[in-house]
């Protein structure tokens, strides 16, 4: 239980681990931020007056507009301005999070320009999950901070490195090398593709998990002909993939580990080794090779006929269905939607394995993003430290909680966690019908708490390498599925070969203007050509169009976003 004697030691801890740095960089930071800070000449002297011992000796209130996902939820009397997290910032820093209004993900965008257009006052913080275009427009509107600098003086190491792990994350919001928004971090290469395969199918068949494309080939023939569910029909399928929506989407059901696997990755920007810029993945001369590839397994059956119709989802039940033998997805996939297989073949079984390498021993695919949101600041917020303060708090304590930590098993007892007999108590099943279990990290500043990107599949890696659970992190770690939990160590083990999507910026000027055409025709040229409707040959065809067809324009607006983000 949080009680006062706690929150004292918080306080005390806060002054040691907080309030030293945050003061300490206030007094040698003023007349720098005096002068190049015109918009809060005193900021940082009314930061450094204002607190003693890493708390705010008056009441600091923070005007704070909040975009509400559906996983917030509330017990009865309980609201955003009204929980456990707001009155722990309360005890802690005596900051009051004062949210003017919220709104779900439909709604924002609509009351964000419209306050805008309006030119009305703005909150002090802005925290939102959403679209590059509204981000776009706040910042653009010139009413925010240069965060990059105060992200610089005031984030604490454990921010700090965590935010080192994807520097490409700040991207988006550079703006002359400036940076206008503080990206929020969650959980790396949580989408990323490892290769679910039925291990009931392949002991049937007597095969052994593919290590090659040649292999996975072979293993798709069985799959497809050998009759492997045993019901004497022709009803089976190699691989479940959907092509509806692309070659490479975000994840389920996907092609992007074929692609990968001969050297290519469509429907993204990716670096050019050979020039040293961005090139779009989708023109690349492999992708030829990679959909006569298609081409052949949907001739010889091996996927879906209706795979070009067939979107993440639909192609996924293939697999759950028991009608196909090879799924590429998530992780997560052992704990959904795989494991409705069981309930058409109670002897189904499945695991994860690596992805297979091409010809020329390539592996790879696409790889999740690590940004998963924005905190905007108000240029003329005074206290901008107070930001930081708090997210170095959760950095350093809540993100991965070591023992004795006070977030060690949650932010409050009976809230997210219970104890029983000493031991912490996470199931929601176990709390009482009247006091549901509550994710209260869902209430912060940073939308899930503080997430350090490489930390799950890093943590995962080691519990399914054999290591006990010793901090509450890793415990809630080791409750998920074994399946996911194996899943995870194949995906930690093949980091290396996810290839991210370096074109993360506002849409170009040409972009805006030709990108849907050019989108529409590169699906369906693809499409043609894996099921026979056009030559292979058209894919040169629908290169040349495509550079002609304001490609290459586009190709070189990227280029000079990308050349001014890294400067």
């Amino acid at each position: 239980m949080m009680n006062k004697s706690w929150r004292k030691t918080t306080a005390l801890w806060s002054a040691i681990m907080l309030g030293v740095t945050a003061l300490s960089a206030c007094s040698s930071a003023v007349n720098e931020e005096a002068s190049n800070n015109a918009s809060q000449p005193q900021a940082v002297e009314a930061a450094a007056e204002a607190m003693k011992a890493g708390k705010y000796e008056e009441p600091l209130k923070i005007n704070i507009v909040r975009q509400m996902t559906t996983d917030v939820k509330f017990r009865a009397g309980e609201d955003i301005n009204n929980n456990p997290h707001v009155q722990w910032a309360k005890d802690t820093f005596n900051i009051d999070l004062n949210y003017l209004w919220t709104a779900d993900s439909s709604a924002i965008d609509t009351k964000i320009r419209l306050i805008l257009s309006a030119n009305e006052d703005l909150p002090d913080i802005i925290q939102y999950r959403g679209s590059q275009d509204v981000i776009d427009a706040l910042i653009d509107s010139g009413k925010f901070a240069d965060v990059g600098d105060l992200f610089d003086k005031y984030a604490g190491d454990a921010y700090k490195a965590a935010m080192a792990e994807d520097e490409t994350v700040w991207y988006p919001y550079v703006r002359d090398g400036k940076r206008y928004a503080i990206p929020i971090l969650d959980y790396s290469n949580n989408n990323d593709t490892v290769l679910w395969i039925r291990d009931d199918w392949m002991k049937k068949l007597n095969l052994k998990a593919p290590q090659t494309i040649e292999e996975m080939e072979k293993m798709m023939e069985q799959f497809t002909n050998a009759d492997p569910d045993g019901n004497g029909k022709k009803d089976t399928v190699g691989l479940a993939v959907g092509l509806k929506n692309g070659m490479n989407t975000w994840g389920l059901a996907d092609a992007d580990f074929l692609f990968g696997a001969y050297g290519a990755m469509p429907g993204q920007w990716n670096l050019d080794a050979a020039t040293g810029k961005l090139a779009y993945g989708s023109i690349a001369p492999e992708v030829k090779t990679v959909l006569a590839k298609l081409k052949e397994w949907m001739e010889k059956g091996y996927i879906h006929k209706e795979a070009g119709l067939h979107d993440e989802g639909k192609a996924a039940e293939l697999f759950s269905s028991g009608k196909a033998g090879i799924v590429a997805a998530p992780y997560w996939a052992g704990g959904w939607p795989l494991p409705a297989v069981k309930e058409v073949d109670k002897n189904a079984d499945y695991s994860a394995y690596p992805l297979p390498a091409g010809p020329d021993g390539k592996i790879g695919r696409s790889k999740s993003g690590t940004g998963n949101g924005v905190i905007l600041i108000n240029k003329d917020f005074k206290h901008p430290e107070a930001f930081f303060m708090y997210a170095n708090l959760l950095y350093e304590q809540q993100g991965n909680p070591q023992p004795g930590s006070p977030f060690e098993h949650g932010f409050k007892e009976g809230y997210d966690f219970m104890l029983q007999d000493g031991q912490p108590v996470w199931d929601a099943d176990k709390f009482p019908a009247d006091k549901p279990l509550m994710n209260v990290e869902k209430y912060t500043l940073l939308f899930d708490g503080a997430r350090i990107p490489s930390l799950v599949m890093k943590t995962m890696s080691d519990l399914a390498g054999g290591k006990e659970p010793a901090t509450a992190f890793e415990q809630k770690q080791f409750r998920e599925p074994d399946k996911n939990v194996n899943a995870g160590a194949v995906n930690y083990s093949q980091r290396e070969y996810a290839l991210p999507n370096l074109y993360i910026g506002s849409p170009t000027k040409t972009y805006k203007k030709r990108w849907d055409f050019l989108n529409k025709s590169e699906k369906e040229t693809f499409n043609k050509i894996i099921y026979g409707g056009s030559p292979i040959d058209s894919f040169d065809t629908f290169v040349t169009q495509w550079k002609a067809s304001a490609g290459d324009t586009i190709t070189e607006e990227v280029n000079e976003w990308y050349a001014a983000v890294q400067k």
